[in-house]
């Protein structure tokens, strides 16, 4: 009697042993759809070869991310500030953010190229690569593939603005100007107050401008120091990097090519001391001497100095971008003030 008990309990534990795994070998379902091939896609950038790890380390030594103000998160500076504020401001068009950005991410790869969008060669495509009109003055710039550069490296609003044979302004902010990237700008030969004076302001495109931005931003890259996606001009180790410079000068030793950014500087200190000198410009902070209360009442032919100083000196390029624009602008502003 005992034997048959064992013998029904185990036929029973069969049984219900094989109850359970005919849950998970039952009939199979539908088949799902066909997954990517890796070989194909991933492996384009993921794969034994050095370019994209050339490529970070060159994006880590930028100062897309290494800046100070690369994670500005308010609604007015993340569009430029931060990789989310940009991709947003790209997909609706607005100069500001819906909203501050909560963990900010600086510019990097995905910023500038979608990126994991795909998962095809279109992850190399660039982003806000279409023509730029450009916030003040509404001109539309097409620079290629430096469109997506245009996009943030442009002169904010100015308000109040000075025009030509316009109305006396009041500047009330110590702030008052283009902001720190007008480079396409200067580059198109625009914003820049075009006070009359000796010097011939020029017409027309120029070398430097059908270069655009990659041209010499994105010259041969000197390993992670300059070049490449550092956008980096120069570096403390290698000095300036002249790669992009010797096609056309072939004898260039240095950015300061025939002299030209040693007479801007010198332009440019010029107009400075006189800004100074009239008390618009403070000495120590580089900022204007205007506030609401105590504002700078100026006819638009003055302010208009006090533009082409702040526009020049944000440029940054001493000139580079724009040398006979650039250079006109400085001496027709030291010219109307007479000295």
């Amino acid at each position: 009697m005992k034997k048959h008990s064992v013998i029904n309990a185990l036929a029973i534990l069969t049984l219900s042993s094989a109850m359970v795994m005919s849950l998970f070998t039952g009939c199979e379902g539908p088949q799902g759809i066909a997954g990517v091939d890796a070989n194909e896609n991933c492996t384009q950038c993921h794969n034994s070869g050095s370019d994209l790890v050339a490529k970070i380390s060159q994006a880590a030594n930028s100062t897309h991310q290494k800046g100070y103000t690369s994670f500005e998160t308010r609604t007015s500076c993340a569009p430029c500030h931060t990789s989310q504020g940009f991709i947003e401001r790209i997909a609706n068009g607005a100069q500001v953010t819906a909203a501050e950005i909560e963990n900010p991410a600086a510019v990097n790869c995905r910023t500038c190229h979608m990126i994991h969008e795909k998962y095809d060669s279109t992850d190399f495509a660039l982003r806000g690569s279409e023509p730029v009109t450009l916030w003040l003055g509404g001109t539309t710039l097409d620079l290629g593939t430096s469109n997506t550069c245009v996009q943030c490296h442009q002169s904010r609003i100015v308000s109040p603005m000075p025009v030509l044979a316009g109305a006396d302004i009041a500047i009330t902010s110590s702030r008052w100007g283009v902001h720190h990237g007008p480079q396409s700008a200067v580059l198109a030969g625009l914003v820049g107050y075009r006070i009359a004076g000796t010097a011939t302001y020029p017409t027309g495109d120029h070398a430097h401008k059908a270069g655009g931005c990659v041209s010499c931003h994105m010259s041969k890259a000197v390993g992670s120091l300059a070049g490449g996606h550092t956008f980096n001009m120069e570096s403390e180790e290698e000095g300036e990097n002249l790669a992009s410079c010797v096609a056309c000068h072939s004898e260039a030793k240095s950015f300061d090519i025939d002299g030209s950014q040693t007479e801007v500087a010198e332009l440019l200190e010029q107009l400075k001391t006189i800004l100074i000198d009239k008390g618009y410009l403070n000495a120590s902070t580089g900022l204007w001497k205007a506030t609401t209360a105590a504002p700078l009442n100026l006819t638009a032919d003055q302010a208009g100095t006090l533009l082409n100083y702040n526009l020049i000196a944000e440029d940054r390029s001493l000139g580079v971008h724009n040398p006979s624009y650039v250079k006109a602008l400085l001496k027709n502003s030291i010219e109307f003030w007479g000295i």
